[in-house]
């Protein structure tokens, strides 16, 4: 697994051009914190819940974890017209929403549940562009940045690249503590690097990546790894 250290109390973009593996990259950090003992907070607005259990049980997250150190804000439910009932949940492990409002006070609401520290990741901010217009989406993610700044953890946002207008991804790298980006070289090989981070100093180099499938030991399963 890649080993990713990030600064407490940030807000942090994650771009990327589609099937670079942002998805995969942003499980394997939530399993990280995780590990760390810190409760993660995942707003699927591009998958269902129970697609994203078994995604995360890919990388070796046992399902156990929901309602302990994994909460889910299921979106992307509402944008398909009904709600994913695939995922069997006694109590409010996935909570169901239908508007960027709903998003960001569910998030309050389980974070003050807590005394640990909370890790939030919004996947993907494209899909809520695209079902909502984008001064309000550049709204919502100014407040609620700040939001979790002062006051929650830590954030990831992910976005799309080259589906948005320069104007729109400058302004949320702009708001945002920090930019990831993840990019294919000419030969497709996966690249990233950290393109600014607020208060810290960084390199433009752009270092190799990549998710290989190995065999788990123990079951015999397929398990995402990063080098």
């Amino acid at each position: 697994m890649l080993k990713a250290t990030f600064p407490d109390h940030s807000s942090m973009l994650m771009i990327g051009s589609p099937g670079i593996g942002m998805l995969e990259f942003a499980v394997s950090i939530a399993k990280d914190w995780m590990e760390a003992n810190n409760m993660v907070l995942f707003v699927t607005v591009d998958l269902l819940p129970s697609d994203l259990l078994d995604i995360m049980n890919s990388f070796g997250v046992d399902k156990e974890v929901l309602g302990k150190n994994l909460f889910i804000i299921d979106y992307h439910s509402s944008l398909l017209g009904s709600f994913d009932n695939s995922t069997k949940c006694q109590g409010t492990e996935i909570r169901k929403v239908s508007d960027l409002e709903g998003i960001m006070f569910n998030i309050s609401t389980i974070a003050d549940s807590t005394d640990r520290p909370v890790k939030i990741i919004i996947h993907s901010l494209s899909t809520l562009f695209l079902y909502n217009q984008a001064n309000v989406v550049l709204k919502f993610f100014q407040i609620s940045s700040s939001r979790i700044r002062n006051g929650l953890g830590t954030a990831f946002f992910t976005i799309h690249e080259g589906v948005h207008d320069e104007k729109t991804v400058n302004h949320l790298m702009a708001i945002a503590d920090g930019v990831l980006e993840l990019r294919f070289d000419e030969e497709l090989n996966r690249r990233m690097r950290i393109r600014n981070m607020r208060g810290c100093i960084t390199s433009s180099q752009w270092i190799p990546y990549e998710i290989r499938q190995v065999q788990q030991s123990r079951e015999g399963l397929s398990l995402l790894e990063w080098r």
